[in-house]
């Protein structure tokens, strides 16, 4: 492989988590909108078809939609393990935009917690194919049997 095949998985990766967090962004903006649009939801038929007309509430859906296929194209490269958890990184963004945009009011512990979140995610990136101290590696599954549980079948 060379070294600009093997660049292209990492700029893929890196442009759907920038993807993924400016959708979801989008999605909860679009949503906060949809809801001072709408105003007070009841479950009612009334408020159903109120909120259906709201044009903010399809930009949520279709960006919840977009957001689906760029989780799903960064779960094709990346461990579960930590994708997962890095995803909490859309948490910092919001408050952030909530702050920025909204002019939401967000105090000390909020910001203490999205450097603790952030500080989270970079741990998560450091090197783990050597487990700490005392923790002994997974161990090394042996090749499927053809067997119903299968899930690659």
């Amino acid at each position: 492989m060379t070294t600009q095949s093997a660049k292209r998985p990492r700029k893929t990766l890196a442009l759907a988590w920038i993807a993924l967090v400016g959708i979801e962004i989008t999605t909860q903006l679009s949503l906060k909108r949809a809801g001072h649009v709408t105003g007070h939801f009841d479950f009612s038929a009334h408020a159903f078809a109120l909120a259906t007309s709201c044009i903010w509430l399809w930009v949520a859906v279709c960006s919840y939609c977009a957001g689906f296929l760029a989780w799903m194209l960064i779960l094709g490269h990346s461990d579960l393990s930590r994708a997962f958890p890095t995803s909490a990184i859309v948490f910092v963004a919001i408050l952030l935009v909530s702050w920025l945009v909204l002019h939401e009011s967000i105090g000390a512990v909020q910001f203490i917690g999205a450097a603790v979140i952030v500080a989270g995610i970079l741990q998560l990136g450091r090197d783990g194919s050597v487990a700490p101290p005392g923790i002994p590696p997974p161990p090394q599954s042996a090749p499927a049997a053809n067997h119903s549980t299968n899930i690659t079948e």
